[in-house]
């Protein structure tokens, strides 16, 4: 470890193979006070795309994972940061992706940059948010969609709590849960917290070999933003495509970015319900319509985004994602 602490600090970047090593001293024998020193460096001098790869390889090597036999998979899954206390977005999008046709595998985890993160709402309405590995594989495959918990998933990320709490800075951790979905979903959209990690974090899914994938920023969110326009980066195989959308483009009205605000799990949970089942309309169906027309996009379901964002539509207003709502708490 101490060997690639002062690489580090020298101002060298790490090869993809270096870095996954790293990533399994971090959770193995390295020290805490070893821990620390490496995720300040990385920071300092600033994580390139293979490292950020490698780094989620060695998370990978580490996981519990899970196989269901689906395909394609999809997740929809930001990195939080962006100082935005919105509704669960993310969250609220898979579901109503499941509605429409999608098998979603969701990772994620408590709070981030707001009050309420995925698992934190998802308790709120009564999930199974502990649920075992087998117990998610299974729900998947039969309901085509589940909840995967990281500290369920991959335990041996309680070596990096401290060391983060202590240094008090965004870390390569801040931006690796969407890299390593236990149940290594085909497709993939993935919210970022800067615009400058969207190229980033398309080249380190493309290194990763991820099927499909969107990685977006919406001025300020890291969702597809229906206040003002989202930068995309879309990978197909190993091609990378820079674009930028709007809420016009997806057949959405444009909305002030505090019509989204959120609140309390409960009060997001409340939101939560109130989208999928139709009684919540506005500013916060429309985000929740954005993000989840670019996963069943990205899932193959549909052609184009906004196709994607028709059938998210027509799945809450049929009762399509409600049920499966229901379905996630059973």
């Amino acid at each position: 470890m101490t060997h690639y602490i002062e690489h580090v600090t020298s101002g060298r970047n790490l090869d993809i193979e270096e870095a996954r090593e790293t990533a399994q001293l971090i959770f193995g024998e390295a020290t805490q006070a070893q821990i620390g020193a490496l995720l300040a460096a990385l920071r300092k001098k600033g994580e390139t795309k293979t490292e950020i790869a490698g780094f989620a390889q060695g998370m990978r090597d580490t996981m519990r994972t899970i196989n269901p036999d689906c395909s394609p998979l999809v997740d929809i899954c930001g990195t939080g940061g962006d100082d935005y206390n919105t509704i669960n977005v993310s969250t609220t999008s898979a579901i109503a992706a499941a509605g429409a046709g999608a098998v979603v595998a969701k990772h994620g985890n408590y709070s981030v940059s707001s009050s309420s993160g995925s698992a934190d709402v998802l308790d709120a309405v009564g999930v199974n948010i502990e649920a075992e590995p087998q117990e998610v594989e299974a729900a998947i495959e039969s309901d085509g969609i589940g909840f995967m918990l990281a500290p369920v998933f991959n335990p041996a990320m309680d070596a990096v709590i401290d060391p983060r709490k202590e240094i008090g800075i965004r870390t390569i951790f801040n931006i690796l849960g969407p890299l390593t979905n236990p149940a290594g979903a085909d497709a993939q959209v993935v919210g970022v917290y800067n615009p400058d990690l969207v190229p980033i974090m398309a080249e380190a899914l493309a290194q990763l070999e991820v099927e499909r994938a969107l990685v977006v920023h919406g001025s300020g969110l890291d969702e597809v933003a229906v206040h003002d326009e989202t930068i995309v980066a879309e990978i197909t195989d190993d091609s990378v495509e820079e674009y930028t959308i709007t809420p016009e483009d997806l057949g959405l009205e444009t909305h002030a970015i505090e019509s989204v605000a959120g609140g309390t799990p409960e009060e997001n949970a409340a939101d939560l319900r109130g989208i999928l089942t139709g009684s919540v309309t506005g500013p916060k169906r429309n985000i929740i319509l954005a993000n989840a027309g670019a996963t069943i996009y990205t899932a193959g379901v549909t052609e184009t985004i906004q196709q994607g964002v028709a059938r998210a539509r027509a799945a809450i207003d049929s009762g399509a994602a409600a049920a499966k709502l229901r379905d996630l708490r059973e």
